[in-house]
């Protein structure tokens, strides 16, 4: 059988491969074993379960799970039954928006997240997993058209005005063939991951495509591999993983704590593949990370940067197997002016990732701002078209318009294509314009987090511009929980070597606690959010560089107010000086965003296991959504 909807994949592996198995790691290093075929029983149960509730076929139904074993047979009981499932994460701030732009449906929870469905404003249905899950099995599943609406992605940043990505049975079948074909997945496959099903890369590059291809998979949670990263290491040495994957924060996090002599003891020779990406590639962590797992016996042409959004299913690029992933060297002045340029000798470089080649049946392009198609190593837009394109946004027909216009989807990210391989040089919203040329700001975060005496941590480079002058300032602001005396220099020499890369005077430096940067579910760093807080002036910053002259004979932090200064008003949210300022109140009961906020260091408003807030603060493949 050919599948021709998501619900026939589940069908057909419990039919070709019944005794395939799901393994679920616990945090206490047990584990659970669920076989394909016990999976679509337990599916099937659940999916009676809706029936007796009443629940109407078509219905956008919240997912709510903290474990693994618990959000399978919720989504495909879900999909059994009819129902459009909506996975998100756990937290009651960004449940709220989705579930009211939803029209308030029924919420489906495990055990550890009726809480977080108790927080929502309004009476709310409650459907609770084990109570589902002990209902008859249906004499039928319900028999979806392809061209019916599979599930709901909601960006992993939604917490305003929410965007859900409408995906098709016959969108995400199409992904998972073209995801399939592209990295040689099959039933020998031992896939080991940590990724939260609530992301696009968690749900469909490590459950949906090994199941597609019968794979065994072997699933950590989140949180354990935060807390311990050495757990997902030591899972791939323990299973003979084959297949792994990451974000970029993963592999930073896998250098700083996972020790040598563990590494040492450890055999990821049989590891072929690791899928890099949920968010932009540093090269600067790709190459110490290859360096420190060495020991480990991987292979160096394991480790594969990938390209995709949830917009495109998931999979837009991947480069051909076998290739040792390198940095692409390339010219600042001329990347500057849009134009791509190799860098082989020393010299003022950037560096970014080749991502690779479209997945067959795909095509990429690189467009000016009136969509017109650019040459090669042109810098532009990123546009898409293939069959995994998703059919839009649910109930937002002006942003589909925008992003989705005569076959081509419009990504949002800024790159270039080099030879037919694609590399992604930032995201639009992330470019910084000065003097007539162009920088991005994951490439000045580099060369600030270069500078030496930083504390470890992600700075964020945001522009901005200055409301009296009318000048563009660039502002970096730089994770640092307690500052020692001499932070003061540090920062300066941050400054200066960010001026030196823009050849631009107006930068700024600001020391802030980690918990004031917020960070998506999937990990990615929030800079409009951080630019729109500098700008209202609410940051206290714990250290900050030397301003320009005209602002040092004020005493005054650009970006940060003071109060009963008559140039800058009061403080933000008009709280009476002397009283600390706490940001906005977060659920008591909030589950984890599971745990990306502890792993990177940041804080996450909601998250209970994130840094206590501070301040205004709050934790895709190669670029994020």
């Amino acid at each position: 059988m050919t599948p021709e909807t998501l619900l026939d994949v589940l069908l057909d592996a419990a039919r070709r491969a019944p005794g395939q198995v799901v393994v679920h790691v616990r945090g206490d290093g047990s584990e659970e074993v669920v076989t394909f075929r016990q999976l679509l029983d337990e599916s099937l149960r659940v999916a009676g379960g809706f029936r007796a509730a009443g629940v109407a076929p078509g219905t956008c139904v919240p997912l709510l799970a903290e474990r693994s074993e618990d959000f399978q047979p919720m989504f495909w009981g879900a999909l059994a039954a009819g129902l459009v499932p909506v996975p998100l994460a756990p937290d009651a701030r960004r449940v709220a928006p989705v579930w009211e732009h939803l029209g308030c449906p029924p919420v489906v929870v495990d055990a550890a997240c009726a809480d977080v469905a108790g927080e929502l404003p309004g009476p709310v249905t409650v459907l609770r997993l084990d109570v589902l899950r002990e209902c008859r099995t249906p004499a039928a599943p319900v028999t979806p058209a392809p061209d019916e609406l599979a599930f709901l992605q909601f960006s992993s940043g939604s917490t305003g005005t929410p965007k859900g990505v409408e995906l098709t049975h016959a969108t995400v079948v199409a992904n998972l063939r073209q995801i399939n074909a592209a990295s040689a997945l099959c039933e020998q496959d031992v896939l080991v991951s940590w990724m939260p099903y609530f992301h696009d890369m968690g749900l469909i590059g490590t459950h949906l495509a090994p199941l597609a291809a019968r794979a065994r998979q072997v699933k950590i949670g989140p949180l354990s591999f935060a807390k311990n990263p050495r757990l997902w290491l030591e899972a791939a040495d323990r299973h003979r993983a084959t297949v792994l994957s990451a974000a970029n924060f993963a592999l930073a996090l896998t250098v700083r704590r996972v020790p040598g002599h563990v590494l040492a003891g450890l055999d990821l020779s049989a590891v072929r593949l690791i899928l890099v990406g949920a968010e932009p590639i540093s090269a600067t962590v790709w190459r110490d990370f290859a360096a420190t797992m060495r020991p480990a016996r991987l292979d160096p042409r394991a480790a594969t940067p990938v390209y995709g959004l949830a917009e495109a299913t998931l999979a837009v690029t991947f480069p051909p197997l076998g290739e040792v992933a390198v940095p692409v060297r390339l010219e600042r002045a001329a990347l500057g002016r849009g134009v791509a340029v190799d860098l082989a000798s020393a010299g003022d470089a950037v560096e970014v990732m080749d991502v690779g080649l479209p997945v067959p049946g795909c095509s990429v392009r690189v467009t000016d701002d009136a969509r017109r198609p650019l040459g090669d190593r042109r810098v532009g837009h990123i546009e898409v078209r293939g069959p995994q394109v998703a059919r839009g946004y649910h109930r937002l027909p002006e942003a589909t318009a925008l992003s989705f216009a005569d076959g081509w989807l419009r990504t949002g990210d800024m790159g270039f294509l080099r030879d037919g391989r694609l590399c992604v040089s930032g995201r639009h919203k992330d470019v910084l314009f000065l003097n007539g040329r162009t920088f991005h700001a994951p490439d000045m975060e580099e060369v600030a987090s270069a500078s030496p005496g930083l504390p470890p941590g992600s700075p964020v480079v945001v522009g901005s511009t200055d409301p009296v002058t009318g000048g563009e300032r660039v502002v970096v602001l730089v994770p640092w929980a307690r500052p020692p005396r001499g932070a003061t220099a540090v920062l300066d020499l941050v400054a200066q070597r960010v001026r030196t890369a823009l050849g631009h005077d107006d930068v700024r430096v600001l020391a802030l606690p980690p918990s004031s940067f917020p960070r998506t579910t999937s990990g990615k760093l929030q800079r409009q959010r951080m630019r729109a807080r500098f700008e209202a002036g609410v940051y206290r910053p714990v250290a900050s560089s030397g301003t320009p002259a005209a602002t040092a004979a004020t005493g005054l932090v650009p970006g940060v107010r003071r109060h009963g200064c008559p140039r800058t008003g009061p403080a933000s949210g008009g709280r009476r000086p002397g009283r600390r300022n706490r940001g906005p109140p977060y659920p008591a009961r909030a589950k984890t965003c599971g745990g990306w906020c502890a792993a990177s260091g940041a804080g996450c408003w909601g998250c209970p296991r994130s840094p206590s807030p501070t301040g205004t603060g709050s934790a895709h493949w190669a670029v994020p959504r």
